[in-house]
């Protein structure tokens, strides 16, 4: 264990021992409590220039000159929910999953100490078709299917996405899905919601993609066929390079785009 390691977690200790619940990090220009829970905290206290939260701004400039307020959002695979905090700020709800147990718990943190009255933490997981699953590794790499760092599962339930919207009020307007190689079938699962949705934000994991037997050119294809067009791709950057593992993609109604015949 490094030393910054072991300072963070004392801090932590110290910080819950005097009622401390989260600490304020800018993000995107406004504060975001970012919960002890998190375990963030080694790099939030000892390594200012490193932003662990949040480092996708160019995705998230393209949303936003798109979005309404009246929108609603569905954030799949939302994790501790700083994305979600982001987005609620913008529109008129947010229904964030995260279906693993311990970061659903992170999850309900971070909107408690943010104070959100407009996201509903969901501990589902989206798919294909509904179903009782078993939940790979922790974290942010948790994933349907097993791999190398995901030595221990959880079971968790997974609903298809218009299965779950059939019992809400109201359908949804923006989709971003981050589901680990899991986002055709989370989209499969969808096409009344991709009937109603104008944005949809996907982060593409090419390495897990073949663990679930697709690629790219297949979700590239059912988002054509749902009348979508790529308006924005980038690459995330990790450890201040280009990850080419990764690839966030925004699509917009055709209909919505503009420029659009």
């Amino acid at each position: 264990m490094t030393v910054r390691k072991i300072l963070a977690n004392l801090t932590r200790h110290l910080l819950r021992a005097v009622g401390y619940r989260a600490v304020t990090k800018t993000i995107r220009g406004g504060p975001v409590r970012i919960p002890l829970a998190m375990g963030e905290l080694r790099s939030l206290l000892f390594d200012p220039a490193y932003s662990p939260f949040f480092n996708e701004d160019d995705v998230m400039d393209a949303l936003s000159e798109r979005m309404r307020p009246e929108d609603i959002v569905y954030d799949i695979g939302a994790y501790c929910g700083v994305w979600a905090v982001l987005l609620a700020r913008q529109v008129r709800e947010v229904m964030a999953f995260e279906p693993n147990p311990g970061t659903f718990a992170v999850l309900r943190e971070t909107i408690a100490v943010n104070r959100v009255p407009n996201i509903t933490a969901c501990d589902v997981a989206l798919g294909g078709q509904s179903r009782v699953a078993e939940l790979w590794g922790t974290g942010s790499g948790a994933s349907l299917r097993p791999g190398e760092a995901r030595p221990s599962s959880s079971r968790v339930r997974v609903e298809t996405l218009d299965s779950f919207a059939a019992g809400m009020t109201a359908m949804p307007d923006v989709l971003k899905i981050d589901v680990e190689g899991a986002e055709l079938d989370v989209l499969s699962g969808g096409p009344q919601c991709l009937a109603h949705a104008r944005l949809v934000c996907i982060e593409v994991h090419f390495d897990e993609l073949p663990k679930f037997g697709t690629d790219y050119a297949k979700i590239g294809t059912l988002m054509a066929q749902a009348g979508f067009i790529e308006v924005m791709r980038s690459h995330p950057e990790r450890a201040g390079a280009e990850d080419a593992t990764r690839m966030h993609v925004v699509f917009e109604k055709r209909s919505e785009a503009r420029g659009a015949g």
